[in-house]
């Protein structure tokens, strides 16, 4: 008797790490064929690959996120944004801006980052975003979670960053002692939660049940190191997609960013028969 051909096993790590592979040997490529686009390859294609591998509810851009304080990001190569509740404003230029209640994360794409100044260079763009106030004067509110937005107090709250390290980097154990050192000068939710180094290493944290990217909760520094291309890439990918699943989200406070507007002085025209007027649905009952 004929057996049919067993079907291939679906394994997603598997279907994940030839993604991360693929990424990863596109991204050199980019590096190597188009040296005059480096930025802008490097970018896309890190913005292509979480486009293609988040949940849709989340859409990938670049721009500028922005409170109701006018307090505005410098701009970022990375926006993640729930697409659910986040209008998107474009400016001249082809430039987007975000309103920071709707944003979960932020990134920035280097193709080197050889010192400790450059390190702490490339993290100013993600402290710009982790630093603008989600809680929209205490009136974001986040309706799936049944949650007011306070960031300073709940990791939940925050927007979580990222900084993707395409080339040369420096040496992980240097890379963790600087971003440890940076605790005792800078807010634990302003700094990055995960730094990936292409192909050689991932910094996060560690936490009481484990490795973790929760500023909030962490203990130390943790650096580990990868054994295969993709290691660092899904790594990265894990606590992204697991970080991004659970932050909290508001739709745009609309009477805080335009409280300006809040009064709206008008000439008024009623009845002058009853006082106050009746309703203008009065007007046609019996009719």
């Amino acid at each position: 008797m004929n057996r049919k051909p067993r079907q291939a096993e679906i394994s997603l790590a598997k279907m994940l790490e030839e993604a991360a592979e693929n990424m990863a040997s596109n991204l050199r490529s980019k590096l190597l064929k188009h040296p005059g686009e480096l930025g802008t390859a490097r970018e896309q294609i890190l913005r292509d690959f979480l486009r293609a591998h988040l949940p849709k509810r989340f859409e990938v851009s670049t721009g500028f996120a922005f409170d109701c304080n006018g307090q505005m990001s410098k701009q970022l190569d990375v926006v993640i944004f729930d697409a659910t509740v986040c209008p998107r404003i474009e400016i001249p230029g082809h430039k987007f801006l975000f309103p920071c209640e709707a944003v979960v994360a932020v990134g920035e794409v280097k193709s080197s980052v050889t010192s400790r100044q450059q390190f702490r260079d490339a993290l100013e763009n993600l402290s710009s975003a982790k630093a603008l106030d989600r809680s929209a004067k205490g009136t974001a509110y986040d309706s799936r979670y049944g949650e007011t937005l306070s960031p300073k107090d709940n990791h939940l709250h925050q927007i979580f960053s990222f900084l993707f390290i395409t080339g040369d980097a420096m040496n992980p154990d240097a890379l963790g002692l600087t971003l440890l050192e940076d605790t005792s000068e800078i807010p634990v939710q302003l700094l990055p939660n995960i730094v990936v180094a292409l192909d050689r290493y991932l910094v996060t944290y560690c936490c009481d049940d484990g490795i973790c990217p929760n500023t909030m909760h962490a203990r130390g520094v943790a650096v580990q190191a990868t054994t295969k291309p993709a290691d660092a890439i899904l790594r990265f990918y894990l606590l992204l997609g697991r970080a991004i699943d659970v932050i909290r989200t508001s739709s745009l406070p609309y009477w805080e960013y335009l409280s300006q507007y809040n009064s709206i002085p008008a000439k008024v025209f009623h009845s002058s028969v009853e006082t106050p007027p009746p309703y203008l649905g009065k007007w046609t009952e019996g009719d």
